[in-house]
């Protein structure tokens, strides 16, 4: 039988951070990550939630949330419509959970 390491352990804390972004277009009947610049994200966070401080009004989805490099956060938008949309620029705030022995960035408070 096949067997699995898992690795376990505790969030150490959760950090609620600010950050403004302008996501590209979004081509029809697409599902694409983009990549954001976001100071003090680390390798190995957990990021649970992209919330918009605006109105969405377009028929785009976030589907996917990902740390791909330290500051860096992937960002998966999907588009089900048969045109080209944006989702909206401005002011985001990201849950971002981070797991025990990882240090806190310079920026939490």
């Amino acid at each position: 039988m096949a067997s699995t390491t898992i690795n376990r352990g505790n969030v150490a804390t959760t950090i609620v951070m600010t950050a403004t972004i302008t996501p590209a277009a979004t081509g029809a009947t697409t599902s694409a990550e983009q990549s954001f610049t976001i100071p003090g994200l680390q390798v190995g966070d957990q990021v649970s939630a992209l919330q918009y401080q605006g109105a969405w009004t377009v028929l785009v989805d976030i589907v996917n949330l990902r740390v791909s490099a330290a500051n860096t956060l992937g960002v998966s938008f999907q588009n089900s419509t048969g045109g080209s949309l944006t989702a909206p620029s401005g002011t985001y705030l990201l849950e971002v959970n981070r797991p025990e022995l990882a240090s806190l960035p310079t920026s939490a408070y």
